[in-house]
């Protein structure tokens, strides 16, 4: 006598671990192919001091570039786009750090900096590419 309640279970889970591969196949590719956004240009943002990314590796997100008061000692390092999302820091001295992270949305961006005082939000525009 075959258990009818138990084949039926066992076909149910067949199913769904085939299901489960399946998607996993096709996902993967493209989870493996997400690009990182183009962070390069000049950013001003809406309350603040301007940023410009001179480089960018699309492919491993390390990117560069200078705050608009590097000429006063203010760095830019830790820069870092993954997907659309960024993350630098800006320096001065080695008493002063402010880390920026936020997201990427064509020629606009929206993020937040954090110097130790607490999230202060920002949304900025690309005026240079």
């Amino acid at each position: 006598m075959v258990n009818v309640t138990r084949t039926a279970g066992m076909v149910r889970r067949s199913a769904l671990a085939v299901l489960v591969a399946v998607v996993g196949l096709v996902a993967a590719p493209a989870l493996a192919k997400t690009k990182n956004a183009n962070f390069v240009g000049t950013w001003t943002p809406n309350a603040g001091v301007a940023w410009t990314i001179t480089h960018e590796n699309r492919k491993t997100g390390a990117c560069s570039g200078y705050s608009a008061l590097k000429s006063t000692g203010y760095g830019l390092v830790r820069c870092r786009v993954t997907g659309s999302h960024y993350r630098f820091t800006v320096t001065y001295g080695s008493s002063y750090r402010s880390v920026n992270t936020g997201t990427i949305h064509g020629n606009r961006l929206k993020g937040s900096f954090n110097d130790g005082s607490g999230p202060s939000p920002y949304t900025a525009k690309r005026t240079k590419s």
